[in-house]
């Protein structure tokens, strides 16, 4: 019996593990530059990149890795809006979606996360920190 229950614990560990999902927060300063466009993510007046460890706009995700959701987590009020955008590199896929998109991902090719503004601003004022989050599930 000692020995089932322990399997049990186990394997219940396992599975939440294996169902755990993996954050990355970052403060990026917002860049002003103004771009005309039509689509998603159309005009905008400046955007944030996340960037991995070493500097780089492509990021891979965790092993064992299905999905993703980037978000805008910066908050600003007021008349603040943002596009998020999302690019696979292996075929240049990309999503699309105000302040949040979720996305089929995995460890087999890298994502480039940029979030666009669409409003004049302020906010964000140039340099000022942007938060941006990849949760991976």
């Amino acid at each position: 019996m000692k020995k089932l229950l322990l399997q049990f614990a186990v394997a219940a560990v396992t599975g939440l593990m294996a169902c755990a999902a993996l954050a990355d927060i970052q403060q990026i300063p917002f860049t002003v530059k103004t771009v005309s466009g039509s689509g998603c993510p159309g005009a905008s007046t400046g955007y944030a990149k996340m960037t991995n460890s070493a500097g780089s706009i492509w990021i891979t995700p965790p092993t064992n890795t299905t999905s993703g959701t980037f978000t805008d987590a910066s908050g600003f009020g007021g008349s603040y809006v943002s596009v998020v955008n999302v690019t696979r590199k292996s075929d240049s896929v990309t999503w699309c979606e105000t302040n949040s998109v979720t996305f089929p991902a995995t460890n087999s090719t890298s994502y480039q996360l940029v979030v666009y503004v669409k409003n004049t601003p302020p906010p964000p004022t140039n340099g000022q920190p942007m938060t941006l989050q990849i949760t991976w599930q």
